[in-house]
C-alpha cells in the first residue's frame, strides 16, 4: 500500500511540474486546487498524507450520527470527512479567520446541502475573550495561541470549552475532534471537568513548552487520558479516547 501511495504521489508530482492543475482528492473530500495556501500543503494532499491518522481514525471511531464538536477547523478537509459520517450536528471552530473562510467554500464543495455551524474562535482559558495568535500561510496550514506579546500577528476572539458546550447545548453523548497545536495540554490541565462532558475524543496531541519545561506528546495525551478517558487507539501523535462506560473496543496501539 505504501509502495502504491509513493508511486501515486511521484507520479503527481511530475503531472504537476508539468502544469496539472486537478484538484486533489483524499478520503473522498475534493479540494479545489485554488483554496490551497501552499504548495506543501499541496503536497500533502497530493501524497494521501494530510491529517491521515486522524481521518482514519474519524472514519473508524466516530459514531455515525454523532453530535460533534471540531476544534481547529482549518481548510475544512477534517470537517467535510466529520461530515461524512452523517453526525446529527457539526460544529467547528477555527481561530484564523482566513482558513475559515477556506474551510467554508471546502465543505461546500463537498457537501453543499449539509447543516453545518463554522465559528471563527480560539479556545482559551477561562474568562479570556480575546487572545494574541500566531500564523502564517507559509509555513502552517494551522496556528497557535502566542506565548509571547511581540511575535503574534493576528488578534482572535476567544472563548472557553465550557462556554462553548453552553452555547451550543452540547449532550453528554457529543465527540471531540481537536487539533489546536498545543492548547490540548491547556485544556487538560485546567478545563477538564469541560473535557469530561464529553463521550469520545480524536486528538492530534502536540510537543508542547510549559515555562521552562519540554512536555512531550505522550505525556500531553496521558493528561487528557487522566481527565477521565480510556485510550483505544493510537497513532503516532494521534489517539482516540472514550469515557470508561464507553470504552467496549479493543485497545489498538499501532
Amino acid at each position: 500500500m505504501r509502495i502504491m501511495a509513493s508511486a501515486k504521489w511521484r507520479i503527481l508530482a511530475l503531472a504537476r511540474a508539468c502544469g496539472y492543475r486537478g484538484n486533489p482528492r483524499i478520503f473522498g473530500v475534493e479540494v479545489p486546487l485554488e483554496l490551497i495556501p501552499s504548495k506543501v500543503i499541496l503536497g500533502q494532499l497530493d501524497a494521501g498524507s494530510y491529517e491521515a491518522k486522524e481521518a482514519r481514525f474519524i472514519r473508524t471511531f466516530l459514531p455515525a450520527g454523532a453530535h460533534v464538536l471540531e476544534l481547529g477547523a482549518s481548510l475544512g478537509v477534517i470537517s467535510s470527512i466529520i461530515l461524512g459520517r452523517k453526525p446529527a450536528r457539526l460544529i467547528s471552530y477555527e481561530a484564523v479567520g482566513a482558513l475559515a473562510d477556506i474551510a467554508r467554500k471546502v465543505v461546500a464543495h463537498n457537501h453543499p446541502d449539509t447543516p453545518w455551524e463554522l465559528v471563527h474562535c480560539a479556545i482559551a482559558d477561562e474568562g479570556v475573550t480575546v487572545v494574541a495568535f500566531d500564523w502564517s500561510p507559509e509555513y502552517t496550514q494551522g496556528g497557535s495561541v502566542s506565548r509571547t506579546d511581540g511575535g503574534a500577528r493576528l488578534r482572535v476572539p476567544a472563548s472557553s470549552l465550557s462556554a462553548v458546550i453552553v452555547r451550543h447545548g452540547l449532550p453528554d453523548s457529543a465527540w471531540l475532534v481537536m487539533d489546536i497545536e498545543g492548547m490540548e495540554w491547556e485544556l487538560a490541565r485546567r478545563q477538564a471537568d469541560s473535557l469530561r462532558h464529553f463521550a469520545g475524543i480524536i486528538v492530534e496531541c502536540h510537543d508542547v513548552k510549559d515555562g521552562e519545561h519540554a512536555i512531550a506528546h505522550a505525556e500531553v495525551l496521558a493528561e487528557i487520558a487522566r481527565a477521565g478517558f480510556v485510550v483505544i487507539a493510537r497513532r503516532g501523535q494521534v489517539a482516540v479516547l472514550r469515557r470508561p462506560q464507553d470504552s467496549s473496543l479493543r485497545r489498538h496501539e499501532v
